[in-house]
């Protein structure tokens, strides 16, 4: 009967009950569980299971380099931002209504961090992303037009949810990589969300892209829904050699 019941449990794709049947069933027997309580039991632990294997799938393919979240993140050393705000982010009703964040400041003060953890609390609450430092995105742009596929490649970024562009402004950009990224931020444009952090303020962007009205293009479409934060102070990372 356990193997008919593993093979009617995998026709239904329930993985973690196949692999937990014994025990399951042990523990009901031990426990002298209703029936009732019983499949509720297997039911919940089914699904909290198949939520996580989501979870971990999205947190893959959502390129994070590594995992940060808010609760690491220290209010104390950066003032820039509240904990009220980190929660007001995370009810996500920005994301709903297509709003952008937009990170600026100095390297160090906790830019990427708080990116990192945008993404991280939203693939935990449902949500997908896609996490690119500037240079790499270009990089995969110029060869996807190359390649005569950008039309596919920006497709692909826009059934996520939200895109995160890190480390925007280290590097001036060459007039074809400056009029791919216009191209892409004019796609998301009010149909997905997009995080950008960049150590150049609004005002220096010209100097990034080399082209003051392209800049200006840019900005006009990313600041139309967005919250810009400026976070100042010195670097987090040289906190305890300049101490």
């Amino acid at each position: 009967m356990i193997n008919r019941i593993k093979s009617n449990l995998k026709k239904i794709r329930c993985f973690h009950t196949i692999n937990n049947l014994e025990v399951i069933l042990k523990n009901a027997t031990d426990n002298n569980e209703s029936y009732q309580t019983f499949l509720d039991d297997l039911l919940i632990r089914e699904c909290e299971m198949r939520s996580q294997r989501k979870i971990n799938f999205h947190l893959k393919q959502s390129k994070l380099p590594y995992i940060k979240t808010f609760e690491e993140f220290d209010f104390t050393y950066q003032h820039s931002v509240t904990k009220r705000q980190i929660s007001e982010w995370q009810t996500f009703a920005w994301l709903d209504n297509r709003e952008n964040k937009i990170l600026m400041g100095p390297p160090g003060v906790g830019k990427t961090h708080l990116a990192i953890s945008m993404v991280y609390a939203a693939i935990q609450n449902g949500y997908t992303a896609t996490f690119y430092s500037m240079n790499n995105l270009i990089d995969d742009l110029l060869i996807a037009n190359y390649q005569k596929k950008l039309s596919l490649f920006v497709k692909k970024l826009l059934k996520k949810d939200m895109l995160v562009i890190d480390e925007m402004g280290f590097l001036p950009l060459k007039p074809e990589h400056a009029s791919l990224f216009f191209q892409l931020i004019n796609e998301f444009y009010e149909y997905r969300s997009v995080i950008l952090t960049s150590n150049k303020l609004f005002n220096e962007w010209g100097s990034t892209f080399g082209d003051q009205v392209i800049a200006t293009a840019i900005l006009d479409r990313l600041l139309h829904h967005a919250e810009p934060i400026i976070m100042a102070g010195d670097s987090y990372r040289m906190k305890d050699k300049m101490a």
